[in-house]
C-alpha cells in the first residue's frame, strides 16, 4: 500500500523527487521540501546520549553524521545534537552538516546562536548563504 501511495504521489507531483529523506517539490519558484522521516525531540535527546558515550571529539562527530543520515531536523533539534560535542569546531561543522537536512532553516539563526565565538557564528552564517 505504501507504494502505491508513493506511486500516486509522484504521478499527482510532477516535478518532485523522492529521495530517502522525503519529498522534493520542484514547480517554478523555491524549492519545498516534504519529510518522511523527521526526527523527534525524544529521538534528538537520545542522539545526543549515543553521541557523548563516545570519548574522541572525531568520533562524536561521525557518530552524529552516521545517526543524522536519511533523517531531517528541526533547528531546535540540531542544537541538542551540536551540545554533545566538545569543542566549537565540531559544533560548527555539524552545525553545517545538517543544515541542508534542516526543515526550519528560517529559524537556523538559533543554531547560530548556540555557537560560543563570534567567528564560527560568521562562519556558519556565510555557509548558510553561500547555501541559499
Amino acid at each position: 500500500m505504501k507504494i502505491l501511495k508513493l506511486l500516486l504521489v509522484g504521478v499527482l507531483l510532477t516535478g518532485c523527487v523522492i529521495t530517502d529523506d522525503g519529498i522534493a517539490l520542484n514547480p517554478p519558484g523555491p524549492q519545498v521540501f516534504v519529510c518522511l522521516n523527521a526526527v523527534t525531540d525524544d529521538e534528538a535527546l537520545e542522539f545526543k546520549s549515543e553521541i557523548e558515550d563516545e570519548p574522541f571529539k572525531d568520533d562524536r562527530l561521525d557518530k552524529a553524521q552516521r545517526l543524522a543520515k536519511d533523517r531531517c531536523f528541526q533547528s531546535r533539534h540540531v542544537i541538542t545534537v551540536m551540545s554533545a560535542m566538545q569543542f566549537e569546531s565540531n559544533k560548527l561543522e555539524i552545525a553545517k552538516f545538517l543544515y541542508l537536512k534542516t526543515e526550519d532553516q528560517q529559524n537556523y539563526e538559533d543554531v547560530v546562536d548556540a555557537l560560543t565565538y563570534g567567528s564560527s557564528k560568521d562562519e556558519l552564517r556565510d555557509y548558510i548563504d553561500a547555501m541559499s
